[in-house]
């Protein structure tokens, strides 16, 4: 039986952000987000979440969690922190795992792995440590002859504590029936002047408790985001990890020092990843494809098999098989492309729905619209769907085997007939019938310029 609490109230004061911690974003993802994904592959019956700093923010964000939250009104350390949860675990008698809501890297295998040890070893107080050679800014693990007596923070080690390498990696195991006499026994009389949650192992050990630390062989799982330097390394590293995933999975990654993958995405064997790729949230790409350079796709998206992206913008869209976009295509959010589509330089698509072998080559805008199969937007094509005065949007329907000409514009709302071709140049206002030649310009007119007789 595991209850679950995770600490979430620190500002962040290091990051220089008007934003709480952990809502700061690795991969349009929240810090604390990526925490709770990992905790949903942990057998718990229970997470509460201590909210301080903008608590009602982080309680918003936290709505789409089944989760609970506490509220930490004054921050006065992660002693205090466990304390607010007093009232929620009255009673309970089964372990607390405690991480902090601050370390995005941490795997659900390594939290299930210590509840594991925690649980077969039969000890009241379990806790991650890892070894480092320079572990500046780390509770230090103090023992002797292999007894656990202490965490010390680095404020308050002495220099000869300071050469210790083994450091606490802040994630526990608690038997609360144990812990929680411990926690009214924590004071502040330290150089920061708080209450720490790892005096609590102090207090354990001159009580006789069985303390145990459970080895981490990969210190950058716990890894805190304290600083723009620490935001910036876990997105590095998660990046990393997601690229070696994919390479080991079929797909061809050319730079990976200029490719950044949210580990959302799935992309299919023999796909080519050229540099300068940006891929975010969840986008699903399959095989044999060619995406890049330069090109950016936020999911959710799509992109079926075979098909080419380059140098474009995708968002929020679905693309068929065989279809080549770009160079320089914008698809926008809501667009739905078929099969064996052509989406040249230049084309702008925006919440519209295009069959199976159309093209659209050059210089177009497509908007709420339409596209039956087979139609061929000419170059310079305008849908107008946006009436400026009432701010509303209409539809545009290009039925099967439509042809429009080059500069033409399409005035929604507007059907076009099946095989119909709308003349170059033309302002259609009106639906076209099907099979019919739409003309919708001035007549040309040749007029002698008497400047030029003189």
């Amino acid at each position: 039986m595991v209850k679950t609490v995770v600490l979430a109230a620190g500002s962040g004061s290091r990051l220089k952000s008007d934003k709480v911690k952990v809502l700061h974003r690795i991969f349009d993802k929240p810090i604390l987000s990526w925490v709770l994904e990992s905790l949903s592959e942990v057998e718990s019956e229970d997470i509460i979440v201590v909210c301080g700093h903008q608590a009602e923010e982080v309680k918003s964000f936290l709505h789409a969690y089944p989760v609970s939250t506490v509220i930490q009104e004054e921050q006065l350390g992660t002693g205090h922190a466990l304390m607010c949860v007093r009232e929620q675990l009255q009673g309970y008698e089964g372990t607390v795992l405690v991480i902090n809501g601050d370390s995005p890297l941490i795997r659900a295998e390594t939290l299930n792995d210590m509840i594991k040890f925690h649980q077969d070893n039969i000890v009241d107080i379990s806790f991650l440590s890892c070894h480092l050679n320079h572990p500046d800014g780390y509770g230090r693990v103090i023992r002797k002859d292999n007894r656990i007596l202490a965490i010390k923070e680095d404020k308050d080690c002495s220099e000869a504590e300071r050469q210790i390498k083994e450091v606490n990696a802040g994630v526990y195991c608690f038997e609360w029936s144990t812990v929680e006499e411990g926690l009214n026994k924590l004071k502040n009389d330290n150089a920061q002047e708080e209450y720490y949650l790892t005096d609590i192992i102090g207090w354990a050990d001159s009580q006789g408790h069985e303390i145990s630390a459970c080895d981490l062989k990969n210190p950058y799982e716990v890894l805190g985001v304290n600083t723009r330097e620490d935001l910036s390394l876990v997105w590095k590293l998660k990046n990393e990890a997601t690229l070696h995933d994919l390479m080991q999975n079929g797909v061809t990654i050319v730079d990976p020092a200029s490719t950044f993958i949210s580990s959302d995405a799935d992309i299919g064997e023999d796909t080519i990843i050229l540099p300068n790729t940006y891929i975010q949230r969840r986008v699903v790409i399959g095989k044999g494809c060619n995406i890049g350079p330069n090109t950016s796709i936020y999911g959710p998206a799509e992109i079926g098999e075979n098909s080419q992206v380059i140098q474009s913008h995708i968002s929020r869209s679905s693309i068929g098989a065989n279809a080549m976009i770009g160079p320089f295509a914008h698809i926008r959010d809501g667009s739905d492309i078929n099969d064996n589509v052509r989406i040249g330089n230049f084309v702008e698509i925006k919440n519209s729905a295009i069959g199976d072998n159309c093209a659209a080559a050059h210089l177009s805008y497509i908007g709420d619209a339409q596209l039956k199969n087979n139609v061929n937007v000419g170059a310079g094509t305008i849908i107008a769907n946006y009436d400026h005065r009432t701010g509303e949007k209409y539809e545009t329907v290009i039925n099967a085997r439509v042809s429009t000409g080059a500069n033409s514009v399409l005035i929604a709302p507007i059907k076009i007939g099946e095989r119909s071709i709308v003349a170059a140049g033309s302002v259609v206002t009106k639906d076209v019938p099907e099979d019919t030649l739409a003309i919708a310009r001035p007549k040309q007119e040749h007029k002698r310029n008497k400047q030029l007789t003189k």
